[in-house]
């Protein structure tokens, strides 16, 4: 709701600013979803998490606590399960989201945008469209494993619209 409250600002800001003579470009990032999902989960916040896990886990069998070791390994399996749904785009994103919300500054920053949304479905001619992809999965510290692994996805996702 906030994304959707910031860019009507901005469309009436360009608005009021074209009717004033005035030709100005918003920049708007973009970033391809299942790149970043990938990266998430290969993702030093993601091993955090699951170390926290873990660490819960070894508890939980010390303490011979069954219900919460089957609690622990439903998470995981929760957890599996929304991440392949998510690659394949029949999940939101919402939760990596939220988990980035302390980067998004540094890289509007870095690649001068107004805005951060995951796709832009229409925009004027006085929105210029910039991809914030690769910055933000320097903001996840992708490993070249991971980079190599996003680029094979982007290339095949690019090769099945192109046919």
């Amino acid at each position: 709701m906030k994304a959707f409250f910031r860019l009507t600002l901005i469309a009436l800001a360009s608005f009021v600013a074209a009717r004033a003579g005035v030709a100005q470009t918003v920049k708007v990032g973009t970033f391809d979803k299942a790149s970043i999902v990938v990266a998430f989960y290969g993702s030093p916040l993601w091993a955090a998490k699951l170390k926290e896990k873990h660490a819960e886990m070894e508890l939980a069998k010390q303490a011979n606590d069954g219900k919460k070791i089957a609690e622990l390994n439903q998470w995981g399996s929760d957890s599996q399960e929304l991440a392949h749904k998510q690659l394949a785009g029949e999940a939101p994103i919402t939760k990596i989201l939220e988990m980035l919300q302390p980067v998004f500054p540094a890289v509007a920053a870095q690649s001068k945008v107004v805005l951060i949304v995951p796709e832009l479905a229409y925009a004027g001619s006085s929105v210029e469209k910039v991809d914030v992809t690769d910055l933000l999965l320097d903001q996840l510290k992708a490993s070249s494993r991971t980079r190599q692994i996003v680029k094979e996805l982007r290339d095949s996702h690019k090769n099945a619209a192109s046919n």
